[in-house]
């Protein structure tokens, strides 16, 4: 036995809230006329959803088809063949460093990127090594990690995040453990004792 469809229509919440606004009675044994209500239903329905979507778009973090808009905003080329995630971290990343660039961001920016401690140092804080600085523009990047570090990335990076004005030096300090023995005299005879020291 076949199954009556038009006695489900219409299946849109809309749809169904419009039929009730019109004369009871003729549309609802309406085959065509339950249809036409079904797909007006449709496209409400489809307004609808947008519109409740609507506030999360106008932030980056939660956009979904929003972001197009931000990538605009923030002059970055609309990559559709990304990931909504990856194109959340370019809008951040180009956001962000329309802040103040300071030591501070620096040093965080550059750890995020290359995952080792790093120090920024300038005129007003000669930091961990006492480096000195000939002038106030001059800013020296210590990182503390491998010399498996390529450089040329933390480089280019530093190129875009600094002011045009100022200068740097880059300094790869490796930290390396090495073991010490010491031998000391005290109340007790001579002993020997092992330390692991880090050297940088």
């Amino acid at each position: 036995m076949e199954r009556d469809v038009s006695r489900d229509l219409p299946a849109s919440a809309s749809a169904r809230k419009m039929l009730g606004y019109v004369s009871g009675g003729l549309y609802e044994r309406s085959y065509v006329g339950k249809w036409i209500f079904e797909v007006m239903g449709i496209e409400h329905d489809a307004a609808w959803r947008i519109v409740r979507d609507l506030p999360e778009q106008l932030f980056a973090e939660a956009a979904t088809w929003g972001l197009a808009y931000h990538e605009m905003k923030w002059g970055l080329p609309v990559r559709k063949n990304l990931s909504y995630e990856e194109r959340r971290r370019l809008i951040r990343q180009k956001r962000d460093y329309r802040a103040p660039m300071t030591p501070y961001r620096m040093e965080r920016l550059l750890e995020a990127m290359t995952g080792l401690e790093v120090h920024v140092n300038d005129a007003h804080d000669k930091g961990r090594f006492g480096a000195e600085f000939p002038d106030p523009n001059v800013f020296a990047v210590t990182v503390i990690g491998d010399s498996s570090l390529d450089l040329s990335g933390v480089r280019a990076e530093l190129d875009r995040m600094k002011q045009s004005h100022t200068v740097y030096t880059i300094d790869l300090v490796e930290r390396r453990y090495e073991v010490v023995q010491c031998t000391y005299a005290a109340i007790v005879p001579q002993t020997k004792k092992t330390y692991v020291v880090e050297v940088l």
